[in-house]
């Protein structure tokens, strides 16, 4: 009994021992987000939409209706928390410099200024970089395009003349510095700080942290600017031979290469949102790219003269788009309106070099040898926006400008070397550590790395609207339907109401199997045999010498498929001289026979010998 006493007291279920147990649970676990928060009202008693309806499948319709309903919530909740950190008082800007009576300008307020007014460790962060360009005779290695990276943390620039400088310019560490002997033309991060790309001379070069050359691009030639998609892992690249190409950097394949018909190309813009490239030609026009259109997704007409810069707002969601030309025209664009023109349009003293958005909304313009940062977020009218703040340089042209995420800086690349400027209420007081974290650790960023490249996006799903990806294909199928083969998505065969393969019934899948033979017979010619039978998926050849590997295997499986403007005329092309020939050998006339101002000579003989 006292045993048992002993065990009730203080055994393995006593109370004590259940509450340790519950103590080394709740530290490993935790409750899901939909417990956490409470349910927004107005997403109590939501609905999935009428199309729904139309789903006979009650799982699938059941599985879709629940996926609606979880996202609408994570939307609300997203906008209350948006709510929360950035707008808790509607109508005032934090962190922006005040006017104290109409007649005061903060354009004039200069940056001694502003370092007077701020604290020590703010202060420090406006500083000038001077290498070389009439100090101490130093010849200039300029002028500087530099790079943020998303987490505002580390900075790279690159002279015109071979000079590459990586470092931290909050902590002052330097990475690596280099000098390659060659020209420059642009620099761009990569996912995080281990790896840069430099567009130079002929080449585009990989490095990473240390300085060390990794990769050597040869199919990006003469390259002018580079950018970087960050949740697709893709390197895209624009030169003087006028082709915009994609490479993915997780893989090392080339995704696309697209012919832009327009030159050469020195200005270049991704939209944060739709990761859709925006390119600025020499003839004023403005082209938008994906990877999986080989023609411009929207051509228009922005400027009289070559575009000089684009930038895209990530403030307003990527809706937002400038322009500025060598005719000396800034012109701020809806995306949604760009065929009724610019929402606002205004002209500088010179030409723009280059133009910059913050993630507050903020627009830098360099023109001549200023640099104004506009809020553009003000009243519209007739005159022009009044500058927020203004920088001169004394005899020197801006380069490149760049502001830096989360923090009130604008980089500003000069011919001798680099200006960091004190912009107040420019960056995003609030960072998300999973998106980019300024303070992560090496055991962070590798965690933040694997994630990444597990989550990472196909290339197929860059398009234009963004809502257009995940929406469902409401067409019903109907058995009285011919069942045609036509390329439904990566090499699968679908019906001719899009239907896939697997949801067909017998009758269906054999009618389908029927036409893809008939076609592959029409395609070889009506007289010539296939060299190996067509039972359901042509087997690719083991081939043991040749540079043939894995991937290029798995390329061309996936490619055999798919029909596109292309192959349907080559292969229309093809049918017609085989026809032709067929006809010519045996002294025949084709059924629906053109006739030509040859056939006269067609029943003519030479002289007998």
């Amino acid at each position: 009994m006292a045993g048992g006493k002993d065990r009730r007291k203080g055994g393995k279920h006593s109370a004590e021992a259940l509450k340790v147990q519950s103590d080394s649970i709740a530290k490993s676990t935790r409750l899901p987000v939909s417990l956490q928060q409470s349910t927004p009202e107005d997403t109590l008693g939501m609905k999935p939409p009428k199309s729904f309806s139309n789903i006979k499948d009650k799982k699938l319709r059941s599985d879709l209706s629940k996926q609606y309903i979880s996202r609408k919530r994570a939307e609300r909740h997203a906008e209350l928390a948006d709510e929360y950190l950035h707008g808790a008082i509607p109508g005032e800007e934090a962190g922006m410099i005040e006017p104290e009576n109409e007649m005061e300008r903060t354009a004039r307020v200069t940056q001694a200024q502003i370092q007077s007014e701020v604290g020590v460790e703010t202060a420090r962060k406006s500083f000038e970089l001077h290498l070389g360009g009439g100090r101490g005779g130093i010849p200039s290695l300029g002028p500087y395009r530099l790079d943020y990276t998303r987490n505002g943390r580390h900075l790279l620039l690159g002279g015109r003349k071979g000079h590459l400088a990586a470092f931290d310019w909050q902590s002052g560490k330097l990475s690596c510095e280099i000098q390659v002997r060659e020209t420059v033309r642009d620099v761009c991060w990569l996912h995080d700080q281990s790896f840069f790309a430099a567009a130079q001379k002929k080449y585009t070069y990989i490095y990473d942290q240390n300085g060390l050359e990794i990769h050597r691009l040869k199919d990006h030639i003469e390259v002018n600017r580079l950018q970087f998609l960050p949740y697709h892992f893709l390197l895209t690249s624009i030169g003087k031979a006028g082709y915009l190409k994609y490479q993915d950097t997780s893989t090392g394949q080339l995704v696309a290469s697209h012919r832009t018909g327009l030159g050469s190309c020195a200005t270049m813009a991704q939209n944060p949102l739709t990761a859709v490239i925006h390119l600025g030609h020499a003839n004023g026009t403005v082209t938008l790219w994906t990877p999986n259109l080989s023609t411009p997704a929207m051509k228009m007409l922005a400027h009289r003269g070559p575009v000089s810069g684009i930038a895209i707002n990530a403030h307003e969601g990527g809706r937002e788009m400038v322009t500025a030309g060598l005719d000396g025209h800034v012109k701020v664009w809806d995306m949604r309106m760009l065929g009724k023109g610019p929402r606002r349009e205004w002209i500088t003293r010179r030409p723009p070099s280059d133009v910059a958005y913050s993630q507050r909304g903020l627009l830098g313009v360099a023109w001549g040898s200023h640099v104004s940062v506009y809020h553009t977020q003000a009243p519209l009218g007739a005159a022009p926006p009044g500058p927020y703040l203004t920088q001169n340089f004394a005899q020197e042209v801006p380069l490149s400008l760049r502001f830096c995420p989360y923090e009130d800086v604008l980089g500003v690349g000069r011919a001798s070397g680099f200006s960091s400027l004190l912009v107040p209420g420019s960056g995003e007081p609030t960072f998300d550590s999973s998106e980019a974290d300024p303070f992560e650790t090496k055991a962070r960023r590798r965690e933040r790395e694997v994630r990444s490249l597990l989550d990472k996006i196909q290339p197929e799903m860059i398009t234009v609207d963004p809502t257009l990806v995940g929406q469902l294909d409401t067409r019903a199928s109907r058995a009285d339907q011919p069942v045609v083969a036509s390329a439904g998505g990566a090499g699968v065969p679908r019906a001719a109401d899009g239907t896939p393969y697997a949801r067909l019934t017998r009758a269906q899948r054999l009618q389908l199997d029927e036409a893809l033979e008939t076609e592959a017979d029409t395609d070889l010619g009506a007289d010539e045999a296939p060299a190996v039978p067509r039972k359901g998926v042509q087997r690719e050849k083991n081939k043991a010498r040749g540079r043939n590997s894995s991937m290029k295997k798995y390329l061309r499986k996936k490619r055999q498929n798919v029909v596109d403007a292309n192959t349907t005329a080559l292969r229309e092309k093809y049918r017609r001289e085989k026809e032709r020939a067929r006809h010519a050998r045996h002294g025949t006339t084709p059924a629906h026979h053109e006739p030509s101002a040859l056939d006269v000579f067609a029943n003519v003989r030479g002289p007998r010998k």
